[in-house]
């Protein structure tokens, strides 16, 4: 991803912003909290381009399989994958282009709600 943060605050930014994701209702202000500091144009990547492609699934499941909370260890093992695929192959990078457009367009309220807290 090439941003700036260390990995301890990497971690815990990611699993701040996988909490829209989860299947009861979202505390924007926690979130905002948990993120406030970190440059928000970082934060916005961070969001659609590692944290949303992993978690989206949640929301659209008819059972969703995490209710309360993304563990951040499986979360970062998780994000890491995905992201030494989209440099390994062409095709997955052009793949996770159009699908981090769609979340950005799908999701957009989840960043709204997250950057008029901070």
């Amino acid at each position: 991803m090439g941003n700036l943060l260390n990995e301890p605050l990497l971690t815990k930014v990611r699993a701040a912003l996988s909490e829209p994701f989860n299947d009861f209702p979202v505390e924007y202000d926690y979130v905002a909290n948990k993120v406030r500091g970190v440059d928000p144009k970082i934060l916005y990547t961070i969001l659609y381009s590692e944290v949303a492609p992993v978690c989206f699934t949640n929301l659209v499941a008819a059972v969703p399989p995490v209710w309360t909370g993304f563990d951040p260890e499986t979360l970062k093992e998780s994000i890491e994958e995905r992201l030494a695929a989209r440099e390994r192959n062409w095709f997955r990078q052009q793949f996770d282009k159009v699908l981090v457009r769609w979340l950005q367009y799908n999701y957009a309220y989840i960043w709204k709600e997250i950057a008029s807290r901070l």
